[in-house]
């Protein structure tokens, strides 16, 4: 009774500050995002010993087709409709909440280049400031410097923000040997085509691996990750037939709508992409049907459920740091 009465309190107290009740933004100097405008992130402060390190989706460009102001294909400035929307794993009043309790670091995504750019490039009349390597590193310096033995660290994102957990995974498990680690990517698989120049025009920070390709494919680095970190957990979710992968697979091959040969070219190549690294015993995936993107800022995260296993439970199975069931339709 005492616990749903401080729940109510702190409700109302939500309510009478908006976001501000559950989220503090963190200024970072010379941050910048594609537009120009400055750089934020955001902490939800919790449990110290137990942080979420989530790195926001939001589409991608790397020409001037992509990149150009009006183009809808990626965030310009900072944009955190997730935190409002408070649904998933941002419903901080939820203790259904896998998270529920958990520091939460929220990594805002507004340069267009998976979160690891280190390029400004003119694009014949504009320019685009691809330094989403730069943002990144200031969030996770923020997040060492406050949080240097923490027992349990969740990596994860949508979309985008996959590739940016992916992407920045080596860092944040080579700073913390001795906390129980999961990463899980929801909803970038990593399918492009062979002729896809976003890593050459963005001048990436990559993972710092043995045996990558250069640029590597996402698989590659999952399975880098858990050969090299075995005490980690690995895990990917998508649906089978994400309607947002699918469409920017249908940009990189200059298609203005994606026909049906290239979404059942997308759907091969994407259970393959996830199937790759599954000779690693720590790494794990949940494959979900239908075409919905993302499903951490969602409520469908406390609902889903394929054969016998609940999208939730799995979730929770590796919030503790275990290697749930592989699942798939």
């Amino acid at each position: 009774m005492k616990r749903l009465i401080a729940l109510v309190l702190l409700w109302t107290l939500a309510l009478a500050q908006g976001l501000e009740a559950f989220w503090k933004a963190v200024e970072v100097p010379g941050g910048v995002c594609a537009d120009g405008s400055p750089y934020r992130f955001y902490v939800s402060p919790g449990d110290p010993k137990k942080v979420v390190i989530d790195f926001q989706g939001g589409g991608a460009c790397w020409d001037q087709a992509t990149c150009n102001p009006q183009s809808p294909t990626y965030r310009k400035r900072v944009d955190v409709q997730e935190l409002y929307l408070a649904q998933g794993i941002y419903n901080r009043m939820s203790v259904a909440n896998p998270f529920f309790g958990w520091t939460h670091v929220f990594v805002p995504y507004c340069t267009g280049d998976l979160h690891v750019g280190r390029a400004t490039v003119d694009y014949g009349g504009f320019k685009v400031h691809h330094q989403g390597a730069r943002n990144a590193q200031a969030a996770l310096e923020y997040v060492f410097r406050n949080h240097t033995n923490p027992e349990r660290v969740f990596v994860t994102g949508c979309s985008a923000g996959a590739y940016g957990a992916v992407l920045w995974a080596d860092k944040v498990l080579a700073t913390y040997k001795n906390a129980q680690i999961a990463v899980c990517g929801d909803a970038g698989v990593g399918v492009v085509t062979g002729d896809f120049p976003g890593f050459a025009v963005w001048n990436p920070r990559l993972p710092e691996l043995p045996g990558l390709s250069s640029p590597p494919k996402v698989a590659e680095v999952y399975r880098a990750l858990a050969q090299a970190y075995p005490k980690a957990v690995l895990a990917q979710y998508t649906t089978l037939l994400d309607g947002t992968q699918i469409y920017f697979y249908a940009l990189m091959k200059r298609e203005a709508a994606p026909s049906e040969a290239t979404a059942r070219e997308w759907a091969a190549s994407a259970q393959e992409a996830v199937l790759t690294p599954a000779q690693a015993p720590n790494y794990t995936f949940y494959l979900a049907p239908g075409g919905q993107h993302c499903i951490l800022p969602r409520p469908e995260l406390y609902t889903l459920k394929v054969g016998e296993v609940s999208f939730l439970e799995w979730l929770k199975a590796l919030a503790e740091g275990k290697t749930p069931p592989r699942v798939r339709p």
